[in-house]
């Protein structure tokens, strides 16, 4: 039989519909009907397009039961119900969604109990939550989050929140566990004891996590001098709800013994042969023993123990003899060079009394013998004996490098009179300074120093204004007398790793008892200097110029 084409055709869309009919029905069973509505019923307080927003599924699409499964998570992990399902309707056109909800109750108090380091008004600061709301899971983890940031923020910490519960009543309730610190661990220490370290923080275990504590600590321990690095790290105690805090620090070379040659501004070339130990047997006790020849000669031993007797007693005791040559001025003119000899011995005890506060006294004898070089000097010596008591504060972030805080003394040194000796005075001393980190690596370092006796002083024992650890630019002691005022700036530039570059300017005079207090009087220098740091300590190096001239100063440690 024979086909014309118009037929052929016909029968090929024929075949291809009935081919085609199964897999339509496939799909459509597999997907279902279309939807043709979608709403939300239960809802009294909570907006149904919030709650539509968490639906996926749209009008036109097949019923599709995953994606139905999802939407209804979706609109439970909003936070505001207690229960999610659905509902259908069958229309001749397709299929209605009814997502139904059952709301939370309203929320009418929060009670928090738990917290001691945190006011309850700065804990519900920090929540969305607040009562009159329908009561929200989701809000309430995330201000859960936000308690825990807020603790955080001011140095404590919340290790688990207990018992979040919301009564029938609508009261929500819940318990804050905040961090306990149950152990101190110390690592790395093979010379210090680790009472040396302990004793220097600032609390005790078990208590609370409070980082300004931990972080004043770390500082305090830093600057016992015998660490090139401190660090801290937190590790899980013996329950979820407390801590062990574990000290690591890394030790640095606190003791020397040799001799050799050195040199200083302020007495030229010496020979020393030494033994000094900052550390002594890790006990943090000071020993040094000490010669030196030269221009200067002297002898020396001194021992400092910061815990006296297993409390925060600071002692120390030194005995020493020393000669040095010493030039007598008269109005900045030198008359005449001597050579004094000083003998004696001091002894000081002192105590903190609050974290940057604490006094200290000290008992002086000296035995100070004059001998004459040339022209004009001091007609006697003489044996002074002393009582100096001082106040000090310290604030300094770094008491070897600061660069934030303040530093001050106040001191009274009381000569004589009831405590014997050739020499009668009171001088009296305020020294003021203030570091500011100025950023980039910078810091603004300034000094107010000032002493006033009550009566003429021996040449030896007057305020003297000029060299290298005062007012820079002019000789040693170029200016003295029975009143003194030094101003002194620095700008400290860490320029590398072991190097500042400083710019500096200086300012001071002295005067006689007799004589007004004039400001014109004062003198200034200014100039630049490099430190370097070493195992000894800062080198300093500067270059005054003052008002004839300048100098160049070599000495050890920062000028204040």
């Amino acid at each position: 039989m024979r086909y014309r084409p118009l037929e052929v055709i016909l029968i090929g869309f024929i075949l291809i519909f009935f081919l085609l009919a199964p897999v339509s029905q496939i799909a459509c069973a597999q997907n279902g009907p279309p939807i043709v509505a979608i709403r939300v019923e239960g809802n009294t307080n909570i907006n149904s397009q919030l709650i539509l927003s968490a639906v996926s599924i749209s009008l036109k699409e097949t019923f599709n039961q995953e994606k139905i499964k999802s939407d209804i998570k979706s609109i439970f992990d909003l936070g505001y119900f207690t229960k999610v399902w659905v509902d259908t309707k069958q229309y001749p056109d397709g299929i209605e969604l009814i997502f139904k909800v059952e709301e939370n109750q309203i929320l009418k108090g929060i009670e928090i109990q738990g917290n001691t380091q945190m006011t309850i008004d700065e804990i519900r600061s920090a929540m969305i939550l607040v009562p009159g709301q329908v009561m929200n899971w989701k809000i309430l983890q995330n201000d859960l989050d936000r308690i825990k940031a807020l603790y955080s923020n001011n140095g404590y910490m919340i290790t688990a929140v207990d018992g979040t519960d919301f009564s029938t009543d609508g009261i929500l309730k819940f318990t804050l566990h905040e961090g306990i610190i149950e152990q101190i661990k110390i690592e790395g220490t093979e010379k210090t004891k680790d009472y040396v370290i302990i004793r220097e923080l600032s609390f005790e275990t078990p208590t609370k996590f409070d980082f300004s504590e931990i972080k004043k600590s770390m500082r305090a321990v830093y600057n016992l001098g015998f660490f090139d690095d401190i660090s801290m790290k937190i590790e899980p105690g013996s329950d979820s709800n407390q801590v062990i805090i574990v000290i690591k620090v890394i030790e640095k070379l606190t003791g020397e013994a040799g001799l050799g040659v050195g040199y200083n501004t302020e007495d030229g070339w010496l020979g020393f042969v030494r033994y000094q130990e900052s550390n002594f047997g890790g006990n943090a006790q000071k020993l040094e023993l000490r010669y030196e020849f030269g221009s200067r000669t002297l002898y020396r031993l001194y021992f400092e123990e910061p815990w006296l007797f297993d409390t925060p007693t600071y002692f120390s005791l030194s005995v020493y003899d020393q000669i040095r040559e010493r030039k007598n001025r008269e109005e900045g003119e030198i008359i005449g060079r001597y050579e004094e000899e000083r003998v004696g011995g001091q002894v000081s005890f002192g105590r903190r009394f609050s974290d940057y506060w604490r006094w200290r006294l000290s008992y002086k004898t000296e035995n100070i013998k004059i001998t004459a070089l040339e022209g004009e000097v001091p007609n006697r010596g003489g044996i002074t004996n002393s009582l100096t008591p001082m106040i000090i504060y310290d604030s300094r972030d770094d008491v070897f490098n600061p660069h934030s805080g303040w530093y001050g003394i106040a001191q009274a040194e009381i000569a004589g009179r009831f405590l014997g000796g050739d020499n009668n005075y009171n001088k009296y001393i305020l020294d003021l300074r203030n570091y500011i980190d100025t950023g980039q690596d910078t810091v603004l370092a300034l000094r107010l120093m000032g002493g006033i006796a009550d009566t003429t002083l021996p040449e030896y024992e007057k305020f003297t204004v000029g060299g290298v650890n005062t007012l820079r630019g002019y000789d040693l002691a170029e200016f003295e007398g029975e009143q003194m005022l030094v101003f002194n700036a620095e700008y400290r530039w860490d320029i590398a790793d072991n190097t500042q570059l400083v710019v500096f300017g200086d300012a001071g005079y002295a005067w006689a008892l007799d004589e007004p207090i004039r400001l014109d009087d004062i003198k200034f220098g200014y100039g630049v200097g490099l430190r370097f740091d070493t195992p000894l300590g800062p080198i300093r190096l500067d270059y005054g110029l003052g008002e004839e001239g300048g100098q160049t100063y070599f000495s050890i440690g920062q000028t204040f």
